[in-house]
C-alpha cells in the first residue's frame, strides 16, 4: 500500500482548489444558475401566456361558431321568406292571368255571339226574301 506524507504543497493545493471554487462559483456559476433561472421563469411565463391566448383563441371560436351558427339560421330563414314571397307573388300573378284569360275568353264570347246574332239576323232577312226569290224564278215572272 501506498502511504501519501501530507507536506505543504497539498495545503496550497488545497487552498487554490478552494479560491478556485469561490470564484468559478461568484463568476461562473451563480450567473449561469440565474441565467437558467430566469430563463425557466420566462419560458413558464410564455407558457401561461400561450395557454391564456390559447383559452382565448377557444372562446373567440366558440364565439364564431355560435354566430356562424346563428347567421346560417337567419339565412335560412330569409331564404325561406323570400321563397313564400316569390310562391305568393307568382300565384297572385297566377290568379291574375287567370282573372285577366277568363275575360278576354268573356269577351270574345260575347263579341262572337253578338256577331253570330247579327248574323243570324242577316240570314233571317235574307231568308224571309229567299222564298219570292225562288218562287220568282220557277214561274218565271216576280211574285
Amino acid at each position: 500500500m501506498v502511504t501519501v506524507i501530507p507536506d505543504y504543497t497539498f495545503f496550497i493545493q488545497l487552498a487554490n482548489f478552494l479560491v478556485l471554487v469561490i470564484i468559478l462559483n461568484i463568476l461562473l456559476f451563480k450567473p449561469v444558475l440565474r441565467h437558467l433561472s430566469e430563463r425557466d421563469t420566462k419560458i413558464a411565463r410564455q407558457h401561461e401566456d400561450a395557454t391564456g391566448y390559447a383559452d382565448k383563441a377557444q372562446v373567440l371560436l366558440r364565439e364564431f361558431e355560435h354566430d356562424l351558427a346563428d347567421a346560417r339560421v337567419k339565412a335560412t330563414q330569409a331564404y325561406h321568406s323570400l321563397q313564400q314571397e316569390g310562391i305568393s307573388r307568382q300565384r297572385e300573378r297566377l290568379s291574375q292571368a287567370k282573372s285577366e284569360a277568363q275575360s278576354m275568353m268573356e269577351k270574345a264570347r260575347a263579341q262572337v255571339s253578338a256577331e253570330s246574332a247579327k248574323a243570324k239576323d242577316i240570314l233571317e232577312k235574307e231568308m224571309a226574301k229567299l222564298p219570292g226569290e225562288i218562287a220568282s224564278k220557277l214561274l218565271g215572272r216576280p211574285v
